[in-house]
């Protein structure tokens, strides 16, 4: 009997699949009880899936994604699903369940009967996926190394953090020189699934412009945008370049009938407002308030369960624990936890499981709790937010419907008064991070839900409307993005800053560990990296003040020149940068999270890191982490053969017109590696094996601190030159493409040619200055390949020896009637049938098999 879609389900998930689960999967005619409707697949196209909180939303997109992708073999469905959700908890919940779901269906392979395809495929997921892309994340190789693979089928979980700035071309947290292949991966053949979508802020829109300007500027292969989320606006979803949104995917008739649904969308929560109002006063006087919520807190909550209390911003949920904490000591009061985004994962870890076990409990935290946990509440009290942060937060209280038999459960909420004449500017703050006008849309509503004497089900939630006004925020435009294709810093070393397409103000992060180090000590060693445990997400502002008050004390990694640097100007504070802070500093506690200030408690740090043993991604040695040689002739070899190997496992529309440019620009992308600089750089201080002494070096093993004798030296500029001169094409836009992917295939050299501050000055050949002699990253004008005559190139279509580089090329305007580089590049960008997605796709092509080539 043909495999459905509801044993592959139940074999991943060990129950049964909702109706809507089985429609996104097989298509709108699928019945969940007609197993003849659930054998087939259905394309993937962009669209929203708008399901009640807790009713298997994650299950649904995953599973729909891996039955099209890999049962069914639909080569139309998108090689990579990219899951990005707002904040790291959630990233580490689903990241537990997709790889539960993938091993039970590896496992249970031969049940199902599933064809030799199919397993394979599962078996690579089984040992590559899911890969987690979010601050300070440690991978394992096999999934470290899953952008070395983009003919093969992957599942990637992160912050919109880290995925939107790679979509962007600013990837946080990565080096500069590997932005351009994520940015590749990540547009190309890609299936994005934006979760929890009211978390997210300027995301959204973000998302949904990309998804348009995907559409508009072209792909290699196709990709699609799925929206989930029980309360988007979908105003949100229309911008300049993505106009309109298809009809969401909802609950049909069939499943409201089912008993598990009924009693979620169905379930008591008796809703009142509490007899309090934070006001502008109230925050300049916060003791009174804090004491008189404690004693509400308290009052409301039921002994034995589990009270939440939400309110907006990590400063108050502080307060306000540490005000119950203060009250503990002179009365019984319950268990109480402190719950928000600014710990570490060292202590984030205890604290979810503390929060998951079951028993009396009551937890204060900030929006953090909104989604994802799955927790319920008996008593739930929450500060006024938008309609649909609400409606989430109402989510966590009697979520199954456990407590309908015992007369339901109780949600409060708190009135924030943003609208005080008198003090507009004080009473406007205490929206944030929302706005003033979004709080008064969701007091009416809540005013309306109170009347009529239903509560918070959602079921009397969905018939309550009113349009939120749109929040202002960033929108990134097509000629934004079409910048952001360079990623060339400008001549402070600083970049165009995308938080503002990523998160809104406040939202905007760094990240933050400590070690025990003295006061204005020296720059720690190189080879420091941290631990994705130690790093806490700190609000760029907040940083900025920290930072003011312990200059001497912090220092941010130099991506460029491989170390670590001190740190005291805080203008050039970004999202996405990570720095060291002395533990002198204080700023944390590991109770209470980042704090910014010293604190009395004290918190556990790491010891200095050991001495590194491989080089360190972004300190730009990718030439040297070898630990074995190879001629430029055998890795030549291994990366033609390595790229072929991806065309074939591609499908032919996608590389039939790219295959003999990426083919060629294989064979010629090291051949600037014979150059006596590059030569002297792998040879000097090392026994070199006596096969090898006789040949031209690609790779040789790597010793620290060994570096270029001419600064900043790029051996792939000296190959793109070669072949501007003596290669040959069809045409000269494919005569400069292949430049381009040569160029390109350590992504430092890719819009702009000029020569690096700190670059050695040419000299004569009596060994005189001579600064007025074209010079870029180490290639000055007239170099020879080789740099040693006695060992010419051996390489197929290549002449054994280019004698002269000409770098006219840099200039501005044509030489003897030929274009200049940034002349060619930008012909190439502009390209209608190639731009800034496809181009992008190509780099990554070539840099796959490089990478692949070098392991061989």
């Amino acid at each position: 009997m043909p495999l459905t879609f509801d044993a592959f389900f139940r074999t991943a998930t060990s129950h049964a699949p909702y109706g809507y689960q089985c429609r996104l999967a097989c298509g709108p005619d699928a019945k969940a009880d007609q197993p003849e409707t659930l054998r087939g697949g259905t394309p993937c196209q962009s669209q929203l899936i708008s399901i009640p909180t807790g009713l298997g939303k994650t299950a649904a997109v995953v599973l729909a994604w891996l039955w099209n992708r890999i049962v069914c073999g639909d080569e139309s469905w998108p090689r990579r699903l990219v899951y990005c959700l707002p904040m790291r908890t959630l990233v580490e919940q689903t990241q537990a369940e997709v790889s539960k779901w993938i091993e039970n269906l590896r496992k249970n392979a031969d049940k199902l009967g599933l064809g030799a395809t199919a397993r394979e495929q599962l078996d690579w997921l089984a040992a590559h996926s899911p890969v987690i892309l979010m601050g300070g994340e440690e991978l394992d190789e096999a999934r470290r190394d899953w952008d070395i693979h983009p003919e093969r089928s992957a599942v990637l979980i992160g912050t919109q953090d880290m995925l939107l700035s790679r979509a962007l071309n600013r990837g946080y947290g990565m080096a500069r020189a590997r932005w351009p292949m994520h940015f590749g991966l990540l547009n190309n053949d890609c299936l994005w699934v934006m979760d929890e979508t009211q978390l997210m802020g300027v995301g959204v829109r973000t998302s949904a412009q990309l998804e348009g300007l995907r559409r508009k500027l072209g792909l290699a292969a196709s990709s699609a945008t799925w929206w989930a989320s029980a309360t988007l606006d979908t105003r949100l979803l229309e911008t300049p370049d993505h106009t309109s949104v298809s009809a969401p995917l909802t609950l049909d008739d069939a499943d409201l009938k089912i008993a598990t649904v009924i009693d979620r969308v169905n379930s008591v929560k008796h809703l009142a407002p509490l007899p309090i109002t934070l006001t502008a006063d109230t925050t300049k006087a916060k003791a009174p308030y804090l004491d008189a919520l404690v004693q509400l807190v308290l009052e409301k909550h039921r002994p034995g369960t589990l009270t939440i209390v939400i309110l907006n911003r990590v400063d108050r949920v502080r307060d306000l624990y540490a005000t119950l904490e203060k009250l503990a000591k002179k009365q019984p009061v319950p268990p109480r936890l402190l719950v928000h985004s600014r710990f570490r994962p060292m202590e984030r870890e205890a604290l979810s499981k503390t929060v998951k076990a079951p028993g009396e409990k009551i937890l204060v935290a900030t929006q953090a709790i909104e989604a994802g946990v799955d927790i319920s509440a008996r008593t739930l009290i929450t500060e006024l937010a938008p309609w649909s942060s609400l409606v989430q937060r109402f989510g966590r209280c009697n979520r199954k419907g456990e407590f309908n038999t015992s007369g339901g459960a109780d949600v409060f909420w708190i009135n924030l008064a943003v609208e005080d004449p008198k003090d507009a500017a004080t009473a406007a703050g205490l929206a944030l991070p929302y706005t003033p006008e979004q709080l008064a849309t969701a007091r009416d509503l809540l005013c309306q839900a109170t009347q009529s004497g239903k509560g918070a089900a959602s079921a009397n939630l969905e018939k309550l409307h009113a349009e939120e006004p749109l929040p202002e925020s960033h929108l990134i435009r097509c000629k934004d993005l079409v910048d952001l294709f360079d990623t060339t810093p400008d001549l402070a070393g600083l970049d165009i800053d995308v938080g503002r397409y990523i998160r809104d103000g406040e939202e905007r992060d760094v990240q933050v560990f400590w070690r025990d180090l003295p006061k204005d000590a020296e720059a720690p060693d190189d080879s420091l990296v941290p631990e994705r445990r130690e790093l806490v997400r700190v609000a760029v502002h907040e940083f900025k003040e920290f930072a003011e008050k312990n200059k001497g004390s912090l220092w941010h990694w130099d991506a460029l020149e491989g170390i670590w640097r001190e740190f005291r100007d805080t203008y050039r504070v970004a999202p996405g940068q990570v720095f060291l802070a002395a533990y002198a500093c204080g700023g944390y506690s590991s109770t209470l999270g980042w704090t910014g200030e010293k604190t009395k408690d004290a918190f556990e740090i790491l010891a200095s890191a050991s001495p590194a043993t491989t080089p360190r991604d972004g300190q730009g040695r990718d030439d040297e982490s070898q630990t074995h040689f190879q001629s430029i002739a055998e890795h030549t070899a291994h990366v033609v053969q390595a790229c072929a190997t991806k065309l074939d496992a591609l499908p032919s529309p996608l590389t039939t017109s790219w295959r003999d440019p990426l083919l060629t620009a294989a064979r010629w992308h090291d051949v600037g590696k014979a150059h006596a600089c590059f030569q002297r750089f792998l040879s000097e201080d090392r026994d070199i094996p006596l096969p090898y002494q006789s040949q031209l070096l690609a790779k040789s093993t790597w010793r620290p601190g060994v570096r270029f004798e001419r600064a900043h030296f790029r051996h792939e500029l000296a190959s793109a030159l070669a072949w501007l001169q003596a290669g040959s094409a069809d045409d000269s836009r494919t005569h400069s493409l292949i430049a381009y992917l040569i160029a390109t295939h350590h992504g430092k050299i890719r819009l702009s040619l000029r020569a690096m501050p700190g670059e050695t000055i040419p000299t004569t050949a009596d060994g005189k200055p001579d600064p007025d002699r074209l010079h870029a990253r180490g290639v000055w004008q007239g170099d020879a390949l080789p740099g040693d005559s006695a060992k010419p190139l051996n390489l197929e279509g290549v002449p054994a020896i280019i004698p002269f580089l000409d770098l006219s090329v840099m200039r501005m305007g044509e030489t003897n009637g030929l274009p200049s580089w940034s002349a060619r590049v930008l012909a190439l960008r502009d390209a209608p049938d190639l731009g800034i997605f496809r181009l992008a796709w190509l780099e990554t092509l070539i840099r796959s098999a490089d990478a692949e080539g070098s392991k061989r």
